[in-house]
């Protein structure tokens, strides 16, 4: 198993963006469509990353993705389950997720039907029955990207750390001046070998 390479993850302040679905709003669209008006508000070199701090709310018509197999299974006739599940209605128990500014996102959602009996996967889509609150975040300082992971044979997350200018400008600075000393002490050790 590979080391991982990760030393210190990128990390920043937290906002909250908070709003309501109304009944026959489509989940997923409303998602996607809320992260990029909340990223599109915030400056490109300021934050680049959503996700999903809380929700609650009931759905019906609801399309999830199950996890049956992967790409890299080996078996070409083989994929993830698409279920949809028409003529039912479910509590809202568990939405998480995470959006970039490319348009990328993976969401995945707990839902209990009224028998209390869970299902969950990833969110294709689903249909607002009476309401959903939700609570998106923002971390300032923060970047999420997908790139093409071999491994996987899926576009998986990358988590990257934004400088603000002020520290960019600074540490431009202190390289520079390191450099400085660098090139001086090897000048004033060959002044001092001859």
């Amino acid at each position: 198993m590979a080391e991982p390479t990760l030393i210190v993850p990128p990390s920043g302040a937290v906002t909250a963006h908070c709003f309501r679905l109304r009944p026959g709003d489509q989940l997923m669209p409303s998602l996607k469509q809320a992260a990029s008006i909340i990223l599109d508000r915030i400056p490109r070199e300021q934050c680049g990353s959503a996700f999903v701090i809380t929700a609650v709310g009931s759905l019906h018509d609801v399309t999830l993705r199950l996890a049956n197999a992967s790409k890299m299974d080996g078996d070409e006739h083989e994929g993830n389950d698409i279920k949809r599940y028409g003529n039912k209605r479910f509590e809202l128990v568990s939405l998480t997720g995470t959006f970039s500014r490319d348009d990328g996102c993976h969401v995945h959602i707990s839902l209990a039907d009224a028998e209390g009996v869970a299902v969950g996967g990833h969110l294709i889509d689903g249909v607002i029955f009476t309401t959903c609150e939700l609570v998106l975040g923002t971390a300032d300082g923060v970047e999420f990207a997908r790139e093409m992971d071999d491994e996987t044979g899926y576009k998986e997350l990358e988590v990257r750390q934004l400088l603000p200018r002020s520290e960019t400008s600074t540490w431009s600075k202190v390289s520079k001046v390191l450099l400085a000393v660098a090139v001086m002490g090897i000048a004033c050790g060959r002044c001092r070998s001859r």
